[in-house]
């Protein structure tokens, strides 16, 4: 079983898909080592920008909050890309619950830390013109719902992942923890995480 959805509520829908990877060529959590670069797929922050308007009461009128909602209501599956980092990818996961906390669970699961570049996280247009400055951290390292991938490549493979849809976003290291390193080269620890099913 890989996966699962934890959660509660008045009504509960749950589709379970099954499949099969060739032997060897999963794309686990906990293959990362120091020294890989971390990429990720698509753009951050949009759906949770897009749940904060519709929580808010705010309609989708323009073409940007519509191009935002259309992000949270029908993600993008990254399917092909998922194949295509099959021998590439020491270690992988999908964003549902934010940056921060799925990153983290490749961090635990090898153990190791991460830095981050905060300026290299990826934004749409829709995003970058709506997103208020205080709130563009805060929702694209723990907003929910992007359905993007995180990969950590190894140094023999980054030139390969260079030619796919990923934007690099910071390296794996040693040191336990998440950090983020902003503008000016200056690095500071991160502790906030991302959706949590029960606060």
């Amino acid at each position: 079983m890989v996966g699962g959805d934890t959660t509660r509520g008045p009504l509960t829908l749950t589709i379970t898909a099954l499949g099969t990877v060739p032997a060897g060529q999963a794309l686990r959590r906990s293959g990362a080592r120091p020294g890989d670069a971390i990429f990720v797929s698509g753009t951050l922050g949009d759906a949770a920008l897009a749940l904060r308007h519709w929580q808010g009461g705010s309609a989708a009128r323009t073409a940007r909050e519509k191009q935002l909602r259309q992000r949270l209501d029908r993600p993008t599956p990254r399917l092909a890309l998922g194949l295509a980092l099959r021998g590439i990818a020491s270690a992988a996961i999908d964003l549902s619950d934010g940056l921060a906390g799925d990153l983290g669970h490749i961090l635990a699961a090898s153990g190791v830390g991460a830095s981050l570049d905060a300026q290299a996280l990826p934004m749409s247009d829709a995003f970058a013109d709506l997103v208020p400055d205080a709130l563009r951290d805060e929702l694209q390292l723990t907003g929910g719902d992007d359905y993007e991938l995180c990969v950590c490549v190894p140094p023999q493979h980054i030139e390969a992942a260079g030619r796919l849809a990923l934007t690099r976003i910071g390296r794996i290291e040693a040191e336990p923890g998440l950090r983020l390193v902003d503008a000016e080269g200056r690095s500071q620890a991160f502790t906030s995480t991302g959706y949590r099913h029960f606060p």
